[in-house]
Formats: C-alpha cells, structure tokens, sequence
C-alpha cells in the first residue's frame, strides 16, 4: 500500500512538471495536414456556444435583469468575435492561453446570469470542454487552476438548488456531481489521449535500431537548429553527411547482427560528438545526417575532430566513415525557403561524402556554401 502510495505521488510530481504541449501539439497538427480543420473547429464551437447564449436570452431561464442582459450581449459579441478571430488570425501561445482565460470567464458571466437554478449547473458543463482543449494545448499547472476555478464557480452555482427557499437537495447533489465528473473526467480522458498520441508521434519520429531521429523526425525537427543559427550572431551551419564505408562487405562476410552493431556504433559516436542542441539522424541503413549550429571560430576545430571520433584502431570489426560536410556562414534572407536551403545543404555534403568515398573512403571532405549558392 506504501508503495502504491509513493508511486502515485511520483506519477503526480512526473505530471505537474509536464511542459507546455502548445509547440509539440500544434506541431502534431501541422505535420499531419489538421491545423486549418482544428481552427475551423474552434471556431465554430465557440460561435455555437454564442448561439446558445443568444437564445438563452428568450427563455424565461435566461438572464432577466437588465445588468444579466447586458453581459449576456457582451458574452455573445465575444464568442462571435473570438470565433471568426480563429478563422482568420493564426494561433500563437499567448492567444491561446487569453483565449482559455475568455473561456472561463464568459462561462462564468453565463452561469451567473441565468435565473434558473438548474440552468446555471447545466451551464457549468462548459466548463469541461475548456478543460478539454488546455488538456491538448497547453499544461497540467493550468489546468488545476482551470479546475479549481470550475468548482468554485459550480459550488456558488449550485447554492440556492441546495439551500436556497426553493431547494431541491436530492437534484442539487446529482446535478453537481454530474457536472463535477464531466469535468474532471474529460480533463483526465483527454491527457490519456494526448500522451498516446505523443507516444506514437515520438516513436514515428524514431529509428527503432539506433534510437537517432528518422527521415521523418529530422524534418520535424531541423527548424530548431535552422532558427537558432539564424538567431546567433557569428554562426555557421553545419549539415554532415555520414556513410560506413564498404558496409554492404561487412554485411555479406560478418553478417546482418554484426551490421546492426557497427550501424549501432558510428551512431553513438556521432551522438557523442555532436553538440547537444545538434539534430542527428539515420536516414537509410548506413547513412547518417547531423545538423548542428556553432560559432564561426569553433568550425576548425569542429571540423579537425569528426574524422578521428568516428574511428578507433580498437574496434573488434574495424570499418570507416566518409564525411561530407556543407558549411553556411551567411543568414537566411527575407523570403528565403528555410526547408528548401536545408535540402540545398544535404545534397552538398552528399556531394562531399561521395567526394569522400572516391578518395577512398575514411575521410572527410568539406564545402562552404557561399551566398549565391
């Protein structure tokens, strides 16, 4: 029981530190073709949800009193301009959490504003669909507060049902415990989801042997790398292309296990060369790509210790690498293609490594890009 105990506790510190799923969401969306559908869902959901307020106003219970009206009509003013907003504006981090923040408080306004006791609990379900969407967008410390503000809201919602003159305790208690379960039951279901969701992204993005990015996660993932070479003052880019030098042989005399441990390796070799915030990955059975940013100063060094890395006169199945390496010094100018000169980069260090192999493999060749390149 102890035991369980401590593991539960460790299950809730791994979650509360979770970070922001924004950038990793979004970024799901966008590589599978949903970011436009996603934005027109949201916005229409929460223009139906201006429909509803609007027609609550012509039940008798709706908002009845002149002040319950007028928020009423700035709730559905809101919910109409914040839809058609995520139509025609793209989504960023900040807006998103505003836009969870308006959810809240237009829920609230509604809930306060009904003159049913029982249509102001009903509303509270709007409280789950909120839960809903900071489940998939954004962190668990936001989601406790959306929670915890939730049942706030719900417990004075549900105040004159439970002692109010024209009480109903029986109704009262069934109706919050519904509205509580959504809540936090959909909150729950939709990060089980999420992390099922990640778990199958990452490992798409992965190559099973070597556990480096694949083809696919290397396209996901360079923008990283491109942005912050961008960013850096007196930086160079560096794409290196790698390639195990006569490794079909090696396969036909040793055989495939033996193939597997040398492909195995070269790639915690490379790994362990690399720079940290560098993106490696295996993008066929014998080739590697790297792609990392540094000073300018640092690329001779960089550039001097790649080729001794990769090798070591100790291995029990020697084998060596050609290296090709594409080095860009000048920054990406207005309207430039990132990904476009990214692939304008890997073909050049191909061009290297081939250079490489002709040479007689074991070698490293580089070419600078220059501007008009």
């Amino acid at each position: 029981m102890t035991s369980q105990m401590k593991s539960m506790r460790t299950l809730t510190r791994e979650w509360l530190i979770l970070p922001d799923q924004y950038d990793r969401f979004t970024r799901y969306l966008r590589d599978n073709g949903l970011t436009t559908a996603t934005r027109l869902l949201l916005g229409i959901i929460v223009i139906g949800l201006g429909v509803c307020a609007l027609l609550n106003r012509f039940s008798p219970a709706g908002p009845t009193s002149t002040i319950a009206l007028f928020f009423n009509t700035v709730v559905v003013i809101s919910c109409f301009v914040v839809g058609v907003s995520w139509w025609v504006f793209g989504p960023t981090k900040r807006r998103s959490f505003g836009f969870v923040v308006f959810c809240d408080i237009a829920v609230t306004i509604s809930v306060v504003g009904d003159s049913s006791q029982l249509a102001r609990l009903l509303t509270c379900v709007i409280f789950a669909l909120v839960g809903i969407y900071i489940a998939y967008f954004h962190n668990p410390k936001l989601q406790i507060a959306h929670i915890a503000f939730s049942l706030l809201v719900i417990a004075v919602a549900a105040q004159p049902i439970l002692f109010g003159p024209d009480r109903d305790p029986a109704l009262g208690v069934s109706k919050v415990l519904v509205v509580i379960t959504a809540l936090v039951v959909c909150a729950f279901i939709s990060q089980i989801v999420l992390t099922m969701l990640s778990m199958d992204a990452s490992s798409s993005d992965l190559d099973p042997l070597t556990g480096l990015l694949n083809r696919r996660g290397l396209d996901r993932h360079v923008e990283k790398v491109l942005e912050g070479f961008q960013r850096q003052e007196s930086a160079a880019l560096l794409v290196i292309a790698i390639d195990i030098d006569r490794f079909k042989t090696i396969n036909d005399v040793h055989g495939h296990d033996v193939g597997d441990r040398i492909i195995l390796r070269v790639s915690q070799r490379l790994s362990a060369w690399a720079h940290a915030d560098a993106v490696v990955a295996r993008i066929g059975g014998d080739e590697f790509i790297l792609v990392q940013r540094l000073s300018v100063p640092a690329i001779g060094p960089m550039l001097n210790s790649i080729g001794p890395a990769m090798h070591s006169n100790t291995d029990e199945i020697p084998s060596t690498s050609s290296v090709g390496i594409a080095v860009r010094t000048h920054k990406f100018v207005a309207g430039e293609d990132r990904a476009a000169a990214f692939t304008d980069m890997q073909k050049v260090a191909d061009s290297a490594m081939y250079e490489s192999k002709r040479l007689g493999g074991g070698r490293v060749h580089t070419i600078v890009t220059t501007a008009g390149r």
